[in-house]
């Protein structure tokens, strides 16, 4: 049978991603698979072309073996037990809460399983328990295997924990929303930094003192990135204002470009100050005009 086997040529890795994805989403089933394909549903991954999703399919069905016994290493095998364990885990609280009242967890259970028609609804059902649900959010946020496209969401959970933080906008959220800033698992990172602005001026104020922490680190980075969103405040303007001052603007870039994006309400006089520092002698180019367009902007 392997001989057999070994003439349908299955040498991509993006094979087993496929079928680690049918196996964890669908059941080790590919007409289940590809008939959620067909409708473009939230979990369909642009990576996979349907056409081989259907040349596995068809060699399954010639060779008479389950794929995945063949090709999955053991610890992909392992991992898509997790995930499946994880979507029995989700529907054991329907079943407990049959009948009954929707319990926290079963809100945020309904929030990872939504499909894009039903995010609204089931965010919605979320932020209106308030305060009450914002540790299971959080834990949603920090949870490795949700950032995973392999467990249930596809890897969009989180993000969707982070919009309803947002909207609920309750400051113990603070630390793990900042703490996210710059994780590989968004692809969108301004739904953590839309978040932070939403909490207002708790989230200024720490976001600020991180700002002023030496020595300096990515958290300073990060902390000015988020800034940047809070541009239309004078005191955060001028406070980003201060730290370009100080900092040594060659050897730290990426920095001082996010603190110029946060300097847009200065006053005219620190506008100014601003100004000067586009004639630092060692600054790159891109960063002087960055600069300039801040300065001259009228705002």
């Amino acid at each position: 049978m392997q001989e057999e086997f070994e003439e349908y040529p299955i040498a991509y890795s993006i094979d087993n991603a496929i079928l680690m994805h049918r196996d964890a989403h669908f059941a080790g089933s590919f007409p289940i698979m590809l008939e959620y394909y067909a409708k473009n549903g939230k979990g369909v991954n642009s990576e996979f072309e349907i056409s081989r999703i259907r040349e596995l399919w068809e060699t399954e069905q010639k060779t008479g073996q389950n794929l995945s016994v063949l090709m999955l290493s053991g610890a992909e095998a392992e991992k898509v037990a997790r995930a499946r364990k994880s979507y029995l885990d989700l529907r054991s609280l329907y079943t407990k809460s049959a009948g009954h009242k929707k319990t926290f967890p079963l809100l945020i259970a309904d929030l990872i399983l939504a499909e894009e028609e039903e995010v609204p609804e089931a965010i919605q059902a979320v932020i209106a328990q308030k305060g009450a649900v914002v540790t299971l959010l959080i834990d949603l946020l920090r949870s490795e295997d949700f950032h995973d496209p392999l467990f249930p969401g596809y890897g969009e959970a989180p993000a969707l924990a982070a919009k309803c933080l947002g909207m609920i906008a309750d400051k113990r959220s603070l630390i793990s929303l900042f703490e996210a800033i710059g994780s590989e698992d968004f692809f969108n990172e301004d739904i953590i930094l839309e978040a932070l602005h939403s909490i207002g001026q708790p989230a200024k104020t720490f976001l600020l003192k991180v700002l002023h922490g030496r020595p300096l680190t990515i958290d300073n980075e990060h902390a000015a990135l988020a800034l940047s969103w809070f541009k239309d405040d004078p005191e955060v303007s001028a406070s980003c204002l201060k730290i370009l001052q100080e900092i040594d603007l060659p050897k730290n870039e990426l920095l001082a470009t996010f603190l110029v994006l946060a300097c847009e309400s200065l006053t005219p006089p620190l506008r100014q100050e601003l100004l000067a520092i586009a004639g630092h002698p060692k600054i790159s180019k891109a960063l002087r005009n960055d600069i300039l367009i801040i300065a001259s902007s009228n705002r």
